[in-house]
């Protein structure tokens, strides 16, 4: 029997919502306030969690592709430097089997790790990272801990959205940034074939995701915690390229990786948005606008 799960957005507290998709196991609505797409209802006790079998066997292939993920985290390492160039240190948020911890190594960065799953935290550590086993939305780290923190594609699997991100202003010292990654809303199979798609089949991502952002909401959400959207995009690019030699080829793939970024944006192709929010100093005032878009 299908239980509630959020009775309001969990971003905007509206209680008004569209409904968008629903299946006997689950079933989402859109807010009509802020827009966020949220789980209404679900079946307790739905999925597998999120020990080894997740990881062995899931889709997304956690544990294969090393090198390609570790090049990609370290490009968005990279990015978070540029807006935090004071960075000593990087947390990751749901570090899986530790690619963002060896890509922030690489890049001169003290990272620890954190992960609710007991498999992944002693992955981490067999491998030689600095690991923790703890949640989003409770944190084992005092105020003021790191300077970049990092959060790819966890937000979307935790029950309290707003604590979570709350829980990094909270960690974040004044002046570091929080780079949030989840799917995107507006992703073309929600929009197309909500039922068909693995968005929202209890199957497959229903019974891990509880919500769906679009860019605005992210952005929105992040300054309702307390920190300042600075840039948000479907893929946030690297302002300062390389010099020399390898100048011609940075600035090649920078164009086309421009190009490919403004193709998605039109066609409501690639599968996730990005934003980065910094926690201000404390003479600082947040902004009044939304994050500049990429």
């Amino acid at each position: 029997m299908l239980a509630p799960f959020y009775a309001a957005c969990p971003v905007c507290k509206a209680t008004e919502a569209r409904a968008v998709v629903a299946f006997k196991e689950l079933s989402y609505g859109r807010c009509t306030g802020c827009g966020l797409i949220y789980k209404r209802e679900q079946v307790p006790g739905l999925g597998v969690g999120y020990e080894e079998n997740y990881f062995k066997h899931n889709r997304a292939k956690y544990l294969s592709r090393w090198d390609h993920r570790v090049r990609k985290c370290l490009r968005q390492v990279l990015v978070c430097q540029e807006y935090a160039p004071h960075a000593k240190d990087l947390l990751d948020v749901g570090c899986s089997a530790g690619y963002v911890l060896e890509a922030a190594q690489r890049a001169g960065l003290k990272a620890t790790g954190l992960d609710y799953s007991q498999f992944s935290v002693n992955l981490c550590r067999e491998r030689g990272y600095t690991a923790e086993y703890g949640s989003l939305t409770q944190m084992p780290f005092p105020d003021a801990s790191f300077d970049i923190i990092t959060l790819k594609h966890t937000l979307e699997h935790v029950d309290q959205p707003m604590d979570g991100l709350r829980e990094i202003q909270r960690v974040l010292r004044p002046g570091g940034v929080a780079f949030v990654i989840v799917p995107d809303a507006a992703y073309y199979k929600i929009i197309v074939m909500p039922r068909k798609g693995r968005s929202f089949r209890p199957d497959r991502r229903g019974w891990q995701h509880h919500v769906y952002f679009y860019e605005h909401n992210l952005a929105d959400a992040c300054a309702r915690a307390g920190m300042a959207p600075v840039k948000a995009g479907k893929d946030i690019l690297r302002r300062r390229l390389a010099k020399g030699l390898r100048a011609p080829y940075e600035y090649v793939r920078f164009a086309l990786l421009w190009a490919w970024v403004q193709v998605c944006r039109v066609t409501h192709l690639r599968r996730e948005i990005q934003v980065i929010a910094q926690k201000p100093k404390a003479d600082a005032q947040l902004p009044a606008s939304h994050a500049e878009a990429a």
